[in-house]
């Protein structure tokens, strides 16, 4: 039964993996919002075949469910099907599971309005943090991201360091739910480094005593 849980967990394990470095499609794809009141299909926004998928302009298009369009905005895509359409329609936010520092890994694109992008390193996540995969770090905790219910315009990220962000879709502010941990964690281990240090430093004295004595 141990072998057999084993080989069940092994698998998976490899299968994560494997699919958090498997090769973009760069197809065109069709994203709902969680309602079902709104649609929307990023695809190539020009017709040159001749150049490679990633080269090409790519489109985002937002319809009401009756398939009028609402709107549309250039998109920068990463060649796989990701991303999640607001129940109003209005905010379409894109997340790269692949950690960057100083490139946009996650953007808010919104009708009318210049789109959201906001760098890895703003998240300040410590490099022991992000799961290694055989090419790339893996940045997002298992909850991903989702809007926020309610009539607050959200995102909710959850990252691997155990912090919960709220990025506010109309300025782009970010926000971290609760307590930081990561500025927890940064306490307590320089609380330690003092007691350890001021430790030392009382053994020290008293052995510098005795020897005087």
């Amino acid at each position: 039964m141990k072998k057999a849980f084993s080989i069940v967990f092994i698998l998976l394990f490899f299968g994560v993996k494997g699919n958090a470095d498997s090769p973009p499609s760069w197809n065109p794809y069709k994203v709902e919002s969680e309602n079902g009141d709104f649609f929307s299909w990023v695809l190539f926004g020009d017709n040159d075949t001749t150049k490679l998928p990633w080269e090409r302009k790519w489109a985002l298009i937002v319809y009401t469910k009756d398939s009028t369009e609402l709107w549309q905005q250039q998109i920068r895509p990463i060649g796989y099907p990701e991303g999640k359409l607001s129940n109003d329609g209005m905010y379409f936010s894109y997340v790269n599971y692949w950690y960057y520092s100083d490139s946009p890994i996650v953007e808010v694109y919104r009708r009318e309005k210049k789109p959201i992008a906001i760098t890895g390193d703003k998240f300040d996540i410590p490099t022991q943090y992000l799961q290694q995969t055989s090419s790339h770090q893996l940045w997002l905790a298992d909850k991903g991201y989702h809007y926020a219910n309610g009539a607050e315009q959200r995102l909710i990220i959850n990252t691997r360091d155990s912090n919960t962000w709220l990025v506010d879709l109309e300025t782009g502010e970010m926000n971290v739910e609760g307590v930081n941990m990561n500025y927890v964690y940064a306490f307590l281990a320089s609380s330690i480094i003092i007691t350890l240090l001021y430790i030392l430093f009382r053994k020290r004295s008293r052995i510098t005593s005795a020897n005087k004595t």
